[in-house]
């Protein structure tokens, strides 16, 4: 347990900081008059020595000091046990830099059930692009703890921007076509109806001729089977991201191109 001159904490009825805060409990016991009481997530995400860990292990985070940003991760776990922005911190870590296999794996799978505090989600989402270029194999839990805790109409803007810098980023450099799952090509059907996510499918079209799979690369339509196999495993569910896109102003542009896309490639690899 840890006692007030660590956590910040003051007793809510004499105002005495001669207190011990359990962290597993989340209850704070005034040593002087004997009250408890009970922090909810929302409380101690606004605890002030939770506040200012968590600001310094993102500002590391955010200029590659990640033994640094790590340390300050612990010391807000210390007080708040399940902040989510410091356990992904301490997992990235533990990945990246001390090699555990899975540790992100893992901090997905914990944090999937997790309701998250609005200033959770979104220094989690900063953490994100803070350094994309990681997340490439954990593109779908990315995206599932941003679009579940973002649901409301008034996150939408919020949402299709995160998604809009990260997707775009990861689509780009992808090796091949095999990413494209049938469940993130789900997840992308429903971003795009839910807020458009332009840029995203922007990254989308333009994948149809860049990625290192497609056929335009190396000019070889000629392999009739492997231009096929492109066409309905990537170019088709495309299509399906483009024409669920929400109204937005650029829809019309976008279902035009991909049209246009989509029969030349038809063309091309000579697919009636």
């Amino acid at each position: 347990m840890m006692p007030a001159t660590d956590s910040g904490m003051q007793c809510g009825g004499c105002g005495s900081v001669n207190v011990t805060f359990d962290p597993q409990r989340r209850m704070l016991v005034c040593n002087q008059c004997g009250r408890e009481e009970y922090y909810s997530r929302a409380s101690l995400c606004k605890n002030s020595k939770v506040a200012f860990c968590q600001h310094n292990a993102k500002q590391f985070f955010a200029d590659g000091q990640y033994e640094m940003a790590e340390r300050f991760a612990h010391d807000t776990i210390n007080i708040m046990l399940d902040n989510t922005p410091a356990l992904y911190i301490i997992a990235f870590y533990d990945e990246f830099t001390r090699g555990r296999n899975n540790a992100l794996r893992d901090f997905f799978a914990k944090v999937a059930d997790t309701p998250l505090e609005y200033e959770e989600v979104t220094d989690l989402m900063d953490l994100f692009l803070s350094a994309p270029g990681s997340l490439g194999e954990y593109e779908p839990q990315v995206i599932t703890v941003a679009a579940t805790n973002m649901q409301d109409e008034r996150d939408a803007a919020r949402l299709c921007e995160f998604i809009d810098k990260l997707c775009p980023y990861l689509i780009a450099r992808r090796p091949s076509i095999n990413y494209m799952t049938e469940e993130l090509a789900d997840m992308y059907r429903e971003l795009a109806e839910h807020c458009g996510v332009p840029r995203t499918c922007f990254a989308l079209l333009k994948a149809i001729r860049e990625n290192p799979d497609s056929p335009y690369r190396d000019n070889s339509f000629y392999l009739k089977e492997r231009s096929s196999y492109f066409y309905e495993h990537f170019v088709v569910p495309i299509g399906k991201v483009i024409m669920a896109m929400a109204e937005i102003p650029e829809k019309d542009k976008f279902v035009r191109a991909y049209r246009k896309y989509a029969e030349q490639y038809r063309q091309d690899a000579q697919i009636s």
